[in-house]
């Protein structure tokens, strides 16, 4: 998801103060992520946690362990090309093969992510509608 001006003009916030709606923008992709991260920590083990955290925060210990138990080379990956190309190299960082990690991990751990996220969304969304006026006023003053 996108969060930008056109996200604004949907939840009735095209009127924030310019200088507040970059801000209102990242608040808002932080929140996405926050709740995002609760549902999918639901119903979940403590080690599936603690993996996807290890992989998130780029712990070399977790990778390193996660990339042994693919039991393929990830480096063929087409995802993982994909990510090589977007970020313009030919070798991949720690923060590429994470992420790479996390976008796999997520594919077998929790499949039903797009569905969290879309379901998330519409819950913001319709959370902000409701209060938009109220919300235009406070970040008015």
């Amino acid at each position: 998801m996108k969060f930008d001006e056109n996200f604004l003009t949907e939840v009735g916030l095209s009127n924030l103060p310019t200088d507040r709606k970059q801000i209102f923008l990242a608040e808002m992709q932080e929140e996405l992520e926050t709740r995002v991260g609760e549902k999918m920590s639901k119903n979940m083990t403590d080690a599936q946690i603690e993996e996807f955290e290890g992989i998130m925060n780029n712990d070399q210990q977790v990778i390193r362990k996660v990339v042994a138990s693919l039991g393929t080379d990830f480096r063929t990956d087409p995802i993982y090309q994909k990510l090589l190309t977007r970020h313009g190299v030919t070798e991949g960082t720690w923060d590429i093969i994470s992420e790479y990690l996390s976008i796999k991990w997520i594919q077998k751990n929790r499949p039903d992510y797009h569905e969290i996220v879309k379901a998330t969304i519409d819950e913001l969304k319709s959370e902000i509608k409701t209060r938009s006026t109220e919300i235009l006023s406070a970040q008015a003053n």
